[in-house]
């Protein structure tokens, strides 16, 4: 029995089979790799001073000896039992206490000994390696070498703030102070106490960011010193900080800025890309990507440039090296003779053909096109949906391809109180009755999430498809928003204006077609304009000029070049007509217009009608303008009637400038027709006008006649619908009942947008425009919308300026739609008449809305790209 029992083993020798196990678990743990070999851990900002007095050989020790103590802690009394090599152990003993507790959770941080690490403080900077633990950066932040390994090191494993342990002595300054008017010198010293900020609740938080140098007595930011811009000269980051007397005061104002704080966020994530352990695996994904960024940036910066400007991107090839490889690839060779970053991009990737990656081909800049488009194009739906009142502009016209392309723009007040005139889009084949041009109304604004119920205007031309009050489209438009005002085109108008003048008597008619073939003669070959030139020498002569089929006001340039060169053009005729070797035809057509050239009615119908198409032209002109609001239309279209019945009594002055152009004084006389007398008429003689008296009568006076009609019959229309904002006008003239009262009407119009505190807001809106100069408070709409935006009186008169905003998004004309059309046929010509529609769209919003495309940003370009493809090259 007793020799089957376990023998229990003396107390020495349990003492020499623990040592024996202790130097196997030491062996052991000391083959093992620490754990930092696989993660980096990133070190506190704040790393304690006494860490670096430990070696790299007892960190292994320091390591064992934790592991052990956490895992058995009676192993700590018995510590002295543990077979370690005495050396090694003293060593480890006195280090161990000597840390704090935070301290040895660093303890695998610390890799050089302290008498070493004091000498790099005062050497040179060096360049340091991360993955070589024995060559770390000089810890005085003046002497830091900033590179990318630099960056690296710190991100990863901190900063020391050298604030332990260390002499300021070298932060003395000297300041001069007035005591009873005596300057008195003292000295301050950078105090510790700066590295903490007390907060508002009591607390108190450190400063990591601080940094002190010794060798220049000043205090740096680290994340800014580290990833501030060089160009800068922020203090904190350049230079130094050393004001101890505002220290506080400073320090708050630059923690609390944006580039502290964003430099702090550069600086937390650069360590933690560092720290893992794909750190090369980033660095060269981050390489990829930020060579493919800048590749891309010169494609969109080529796109964009091309695309404001409505030009041609593809060309009979896309190889570069050829003539005839359009203007995408050549403005990138052009650049890139002048980058070499981009030649060297297409020497390596140009001209390889499918299968290679190289966003140089066509398919790259269509999808930049495109997403340049949708980009612009919510750009100004979000503007129309923060401005809130808007209006919109519609007209159609065929392109080349004889598509018909309806034109969508929207008018509307902008941010800084002023109206703009944004086109939206083309819409092909929406057909032109009424109810089509209606539903593509009503799909865009569905599509684009715009509420039809803050339409406040809308103007087309006059057709009768868009006008027409019963079943046209404005009023389609109103059955769904009743405060959608109709204004028909002002400039429209006033070409309807000419052209009924024009066709009001046979003289005016004979007029323009005289203007018309004498463009004709002349242009029918090269050696009569030759001849015409020759008799045009002078400068300030202007040659002949055809008429205009869409702009009437454009005939005064016609006009105006027969009435300067007058002489002239007569002199060239009669060339043609004593020419014994022209034919018979050329002769016959010279003498039928200088036969009209020097009758005296001729020379009066040029004078009369250069004079009224000059103010028409230019009346015609401001209408065009997007700040014009119905106010000035109103005043613009009554000026030209008050111009026009001065004329009226003007006969005999332009009788004599006919008399000085054809140098006759007799009128056409024509022969006078008998009247047969029926049986129960008396054979009292009718009374006719004959010479002077039969042309003022029927014709000048028919002509200025026909012009105040039709003057008349326009101006109602506009006076109408501007009879529910017009006292906003004239406000400092009318008392303060009838601002009351007609106040009150507009906000019964409007109860929706307006509430029944607006009459005591024009009231006193009166009263405050009465205290501004006179040339001030008589300033037009857009004056006052500019001025209650630059003075923020929105919150004085909020519903005041609510009225002048949607008075002022009412357009005047559709001139907006007109000039689209001009882009179209830049941008859908005969050699790209088969694009699609949405790349219609896209090319014509980028060059139409070409400031909105230039303030496009070109990352967020590039993001948008990445993200809608999947590519070999990531970008993102």
């Amino acid at each position: 029995m007793a020799k089957n029992c376990k023998k229990q083993l003396s107390g020495a020798e349990n003492r020499k089979k623990a040592k024996i196990k202790a130097i196997k678990t030491a062996n052991v743990l000391s083959k093992i790799p620490k754990l930092n070999a696989y993660f980096n851990v990133k070190n506190a900002v704040n790393r304690p001073e006494n860490t670096s007095s430990i070696d790299q050989k007892s960190i292994v020790d320091e390591n064992s000896y934790d592991v052990i103590v956490n895992c058995n802690p009676s192993a700590k009394q018995s510590k002295t039992n543990v077979s370690i090599n005495e050396v090694e152990k003293e060593k480890f003993e006195t280090n161990f206490s000597s840390l704090s507790n935070d301290s040895i959770c660093s303890l695998h941080k610390s890799t050089i000994d302290e008498s070493t690490y004091a000498e790099k403080i005062k050497a040179q900077p060096v360049t340091p390696n991360i993955n070589d633990k024995t060559a770390i950066p000089n810890k005085d932040p003046a002497l830091w070498n900033i590179n990318e390994s630099t960056i690296d090191y710190f991100a990863l494993n901190g900063f020391d703030q050298n604030l332990k342990n260390t002499d300021f002595s070298s932060s003395k300054k000297l300041y001069i102070r007035n005591i009873r008017g005596k300057k008195q010198s003292y000295f301050r010293y950078f105090n510790p106490n700066l590295i903490k900020t007390k907060l508002v609740n009591g607390e108190s938080v450190n400063r990591m960011f601080i940094v002190y140098s010794e060798s220049k007595g000043c205090i740096y930011c680290a994340p800014c010193r580290l990833f501030g811009s060089p160009n800068t000269s922020n203090i904190f980051s350049k230079f130094g900080f050393c004001d101890w007397k505002k220290g506080d005061q400073k320090l708050s104002s630059h923690e609390n800025s944006i580039n502290h704080k964003t430099n702090v966020l550069k600086m937390k994530k650069r360590g933690s890309e560092v720290g893992r352990i794909d750190h090369q695996l980033i660095l060269q994904v981050q390489t990829e990507i930020n060579y493919w960024k800048k590749v891309l940036i010169r494609v969109v910066a080529v796109v964009k440039s091309l695309s404001s400007r409505g030009l041609a991107m593809r060309g009979h090839d896309d190889k570069f090296g050829s003539s005839q490889n359009g203007n995408f690839v050549m403005s990138l060779e052009l650049i890139a003779e002048f980058d070499p970053f981009l030649k060297n991009h297409i020497s390596k990737f140009g001209n390889k053909g499918k299968g290679t990656t190289s966003y140089l081909s066509f398919t790259v800049f269509e999808q930049f096109i495109e997403i340049m488009g949708e980009k612009v194009k919510k750009t100004i739906v979000n503007e129309i949906k923060n401005a809130k009142y808007f209006s919109i502009i519609v007209d159609s016209t065929p392109d080349i391809s004889h598509t018909d392309q309806l034109a969508f723009i929207f008018r509307y007040v902008a941010n800084n109180g002023e109206p703009v005139e944004r086109f939206l889009q083309f819409l092909a084949n929406s057909g032109h009755k009424s109810k089509d041009l209606a539903d593509a109304v009503f799909m865009v604004l569905g599509e684009n999430e715009i509420d039809i119920n803050n339409c406040r205007g809308q103007s087309y031309d006059n057709a009768s498809n868009m006008s027409g009050i019963y079943s046209g489209l404005q009023a389609r438009i109103k059955e769904a928003c009743h405060h959608a005002v109709y204004v028909p085109c002002a400039a429209h108008s006033l070409n309807l204006v000419g052209e009924c003048s024009a066709n009001c008597c046979i003289y005016a008619i004979d007029f323009f077609n005289f203007l018309q073939n004498i463009y004709s003669f002349f242009s029918a070959s090269t050696y009569r304009w030759d001849v015409l030139d020759q008799c045009l020498s002078k400068p300030d002569n202007v040659t002949v000029k055809r008429l205009s089929d869409t702009r009437w006001a454009a005939r005064y340039e016609a006009c105006l070049s027969l009435s300067r060169n007058w002489n002239e053009i007569l002199k060239a005729l009669n060339i043609f007509f004593n020419n014994p070797t022209e034919n018979f035809k050329t002769k016959c057509e010279c003498k039928g217009l200088l036969k009209k050239m020097k009758s005296l009615e001729m020379g009066i119908l040029v004078s009369v009608w250069n004079d009224i198409l000059e103010r028409f032209n230019i009346i015609s002109k401001k209408l065009q303008n997007i700040h014009i609001d119905l106010n000035i239309v109103i005043t613009l279209y009554k000026s030209l009637i008050n111009y026009i019945m001065d004329l009226r009594n003007s006969f005999s002055h332009y009788e004599k400038l006919g008399i000085e152009k054809t140098g006759t004084i007799e009128y056409k006389v024509s022969r006078t027709k008998k009247r047969k007398m029926p049986f129960d008429e008396s054979s009292q003689v009718d009374t006719t006008f004959v010479g002077k008296k039969s042309f003022e009568i029927n014709t000048f006076f028919i002509i200025i006649d026909s012009l105040l009609t039709e003057l008349r019959k326009r101006l109602n229309s506009y006076e109408k619908i501007n009879i529910s904002f017009g006292f906003l006008f004239n406000i400092t003239e009318l008392s303060v009942l009838e601002v009351r009262q007609k106040a009150e009407e507009l906000q019964k119009q409007y109860p929706q947008d307006l509430d029944i505190s607006f009459m005591n807001e024009c009231i006193h809106f009166r009263s405050y425009l009465k205290g501004l100069p006179e040339s001030v408070s008589t300033k037009s709409v857009l004056y006052l919308c500019k001025v209650m935006k630059d003075d923020n009186l929105q919150d004085v008169y909020p519903y005041v300026n609510i009225a002048l905003r949607m008075f002022l998004c009412v357009p005047a004309s559709n001139t907006s739609a007109e000039r689209s059309f001009s882009t179209l046929k830049r941008v859908k010509t005969y050699l790209r008449s088969s694009m699609n529609d949405h790349r219609l769209n896209s090319l014509a919003i980028l060059n139409i809305e070409s400031r909105l495309t230039n303030s496009l940003n070109y990352d967020e370009i590039i993001e948008d790209f990445a993200r809608s493809n999947a590519r070999r090259k990531k970008i993102n």
